[in-house]
């Protein structure tokens, strides 16, 4: 077993042989509103951070490299030091590898002179801009330092001279690109060239808006295609952060996207188990063939994923609970007791609600209390009242630190489950918890030692986190 789940990997070749979460149609279904938008196009994939963007998003770069269209993947959390966007997004463009030819080396060259360009345009020098734009050749590094010593006088006081020499400047720039992406065909690749720019809602706001401003002014040209992967949430309140809370940031956004798809949340149930073999915790669980402790593993599989639901945990925030189980199975003997209902609740607890985890864990809080907490989640008045959720009452009894209070609890469910007089759902329900009794610690094997397991969970708060 492991503390750190394995890196995803998409072989190039077969882009969805781990797609554990069945994202296939959605991944095809993406690459081909991309493949037939052309460009110029943005496209925003909306979905929360922590949901697997990055994983979905690269899936979709090789589905797309395989039917022959160039991709670029940018990262844009990893460069939002740079001052600005555009010296990155160029630098990620020559990043294209293509099979050596004369066309390829003419898209090189193009690009080459891009790169040139996009340095200029990046200085933002009225006078650099007008000295640019008048240049027959392009080779002409040492006159820069010229330029840039000129810079204080000329059209330094010339605003509208100075307005119209960038915006021929900003004009060549994606002329020069245009021309650049226009011999991909010549390259034997498709005419579209798609730009994948992921973590952008993590980004200095700055730099996220700056990076939208750049993609919309210098990149809207022919051919040229974006995939946007950002949690639109985050993304507005980074718009805010930058214009005042004041600005309509969804309307604000609309000017920068053509096209937004919200992806959709995977199989739940499915990423909890490949969180369990990714952590190699199979063979564990397969050691365990005692009647007690058999069926553990689809015990808290199904009460992990029906606990993180309720408490709408990520996709990252899942992987970090099944750091805190392998701890709790690397200091659990095969012949151990488990309580997967138990564990499940309190390493969700330990992520999502913290406070209540130690409460209870300490015995300050009571089951009841715990209970309450879940009741008051999205569907959790009907998991509460469900069997699944008995179960888990049950087992949060039997760990009661405060054994007075766990002792005066089950004397009340014998008493109201006796009770005629008592309402039925309440009479019903004392009865399944008393008759649950015999299959929960502390009524026939032990007690569970909730000391320990809150202490191995706690253990585990401190590993990969």
């Amino acid at each position: 077993m492991t503390y750190r789940a394995p890196e995803f990997v998409v072989p190039p070749d077969r882009p969805f042989k781990h797609d554990v979460l069945g994202r296939e149609p959605i991944v095809s279904f993406v690459a081909g509103i991309l493949a037939k938008a052309g460009g110029p196009f943005v496209m925003a994939l909306d979905a929360p951070w922590g949901s697997g963007k990055t994983t979905f998003v690269r899936m979709l770069q090789a589905t797309l490299s395989r039917n022959n269209f160039v991709c670029v993947y940018f990262n844009a959390w990893q460069v939002d030091y740079v001052t600005d966007p555009l010296v990155a997004l160029v630098a990620a463009i020559e990043q294209i590898e293509l099979p050596s030819s004369g066309a390829s080396e003419k898209l090189r060259e193009g690009l080459k002179t891009v790169r040139k360009v996009a340095g200029w345009v990046a200085k933002r020098g009225a006078k650099a801009a007008a000295k640019a734009v008048t240049m027959g050749a392009l080779d002409v590094d040492k006159e820069m330092e010229e330029i840039a010593a000129e810079f204080a006088g000329g059209l330094a006081g010339d605003v509208v001279g100075a307005f119209q020499q960038e915006k021929q400047l900003l004009a060549r720039f994606r002329a020069e690109l245009e021309g650049a992406i226009g011999r991909l065909p010549a390259a034997g690749k498709q005419p579209t060239l798609i730009f994948i720019v992921d973590e952008l809602d993590r980004c200095r706001p700055t730099f996220a808006i700056e990076l939208l401003e750049r993609i919309k002014h210098l990149f809207d040209v022919q051919n040229i295609a974006f995939l946007l992967a950002l949690d639109k949430r985050q993304l507005e309140a980074i718009t805010a952060n930058v214009y005042g809370e004041r600005i309509d940031a969804p309307e604000y956004l609309r000017r920068f996207i053509d096209l937004e798809y919200s992806m959709p949340l995977p199989d739940m149930r499915a990423f909890t188990t490949a969180l369990l073999d990714g952590f190699g915790m199979h063979t564990w669980f397969t050691g365990r063939t005692h009647q007690e402790t058999r069926h553990d593993r689809d015990n808290f599989i199904e009460f992990f994923t029906v606990l993180a639901d309720m408490f709408g945990l990520s996709l990252r925030a899942r992987e970090r609970c099944i750091t805190r189980l392998q701890v709790v199975l690397d200091q659990t003997g095969e012949s151990q007791a488990l309580d997967p209902a138990l564990v499940a609740l309190l390493v969700v607890l330990r992520s999502k609600e913290p406070d209540l985890f130690r409460s209870y864990c300490a015995g300050r809080a009571s089951p009841s209390e715990v209970m309450e907490t879940l009741t008051s989640l999205p569907g959790g008045a009907s998991f509460c009242d469900d069997h699944l959720g008995r179960i888990l009452e049950a087992h949060l009894i039997a760990a009661d630190p405060n054994r007075e209070r766990a002792k005066q609890r089950n004397a009340d469910l014998e008493r109201v489950s006796k009770d005629r007089g008592a309402p039925e759902k309440e009479r019903e329900h004392a009865a399944a918890l008393v008759d649950l009794r015999r299959y929960i610690p502390g009524f026939r094997r032990r007690e569970i030692s909730l000391k320990h397991l809150a202490a191995k969970i706690d253990l585990a708060s401190h590993v990969n986190q």
